[in-house]
């Protein structure tokens, strides 16, 4: 699970770098079962604060990309969730045998559970990101997360949350480590449109990128938008159109960009149900 795609996923239970909130837990059959589909074009792919395609500061330009994802989750009894799914980056930015097969350079599928009680939530997601003919890495993301929306007053919350991820194991040598990010999420509406004010700082481990560097990696802040598609009619599911763009600095000597401060910027369209 990749920087970029914690905007995707929605299986870490409120602990993502956007600082999405825990899933609703259903109360009936009917609602129990949710899904999700979605088409993004990124002006970067950034994972865990490494810009992977090495777009650095050229925005929306030749090494920009495309994500395709798919989601179900099942809300089960007491608080519990279940979510798997699968996630692709397409683009022809590698003449080389990193792609999986033509232009899709990478899918990782996942399974996750989360748990919330009261304003806490918690979640464990286990992923492989498939990619150079590999498995190139297996992923161990645990997390949690607070709904402090009650705390303040009025519908401001900070939406902190933790992720800390591990690399377990993988197929193309790359060294086992884990990265600490903290995040926040606030966020606010002005109409029917809903932003978000993601920020984020994160520490890793020696080894996930530099054998022999550790500590802060990256910080980032960025703006987000979730526009509703309210032409669509309900039949069809719940259409969106999101907008985001997220600064990060990073420290050249644990991640190693090509840049180390660069601007990233999204375009989405989501279907849920």
């Amino acid at each position: 699970m990749k920087q970029m795609r914690q905007v995707i996923y929605p299986v870490l239970a409120g602990t993502l770098v956007w600082g999405a909130a825990s899933p609703a837990f259903a109360d009936d059959a009917g609602s129990a079962v949710s899904g999700s589909f979605g088409v993004d074009y990124a002006s970067h792919f950034v994972s865990y604060g490494a810009d992977v395609w090495g777009g650095g500061s050229d925005f929306f330009g030749s090494e920009s990309t495309n994500f395709v994802y798919f989601d179900i989750g099942l809300a089960l009894p007491k608080g519990f969730s279940v979510n798997f799914g699968v996630w692709g980056d397409v683009n022809d930015n590698s003449d080389g045998p990193a792609t999986v097969g033509g232009n899709i350079q990478e899918i990782d599928t996942y399974i996750g559970v989360g748990y919330a009680a009261g304003i806490a939530s918690f979640g464990a997601t286990y992923q492989e990101w498939n990619y150079g003919g590999v498995t190139a890495e297996r992923i161990l993301d645990l997390s949690a997360g607070l709904d402090d929306s009650g705390m303040w007053g009025g519908d401001f919350a900070l939406n902190p949350g933790l992720t800390v991820h591990m690399r377990i194991g993988s197929e193309s040598g790359a060294e086992e480590g884990e990265a600490y990010v903290f995040s926040v999420g606030p966020g606010f509406d002005v109409g029917s449109v809903s932003f978000s004010v993601p920020a984020s700082v994160a520490f890793f481990s020696d080894g996930y990128y530099n054998p022999d560097e550790g500590g802060y990696g990256y910080s980032s802040l960025g703006l987000s938008a979730s526009i509703p598609m309210a032409f669509v009619p309900p039949a069809y599911g719940d259409w969106g159109l999101g907008l985001a763009t997220t600064y990060y600095m990073t420290d050249d000597a644990v991640i190693g960009n090509p840049e180390d401060d660069f601007l990233t910027g999204m375009v989405s369209i989501s279907l849920s149900y």
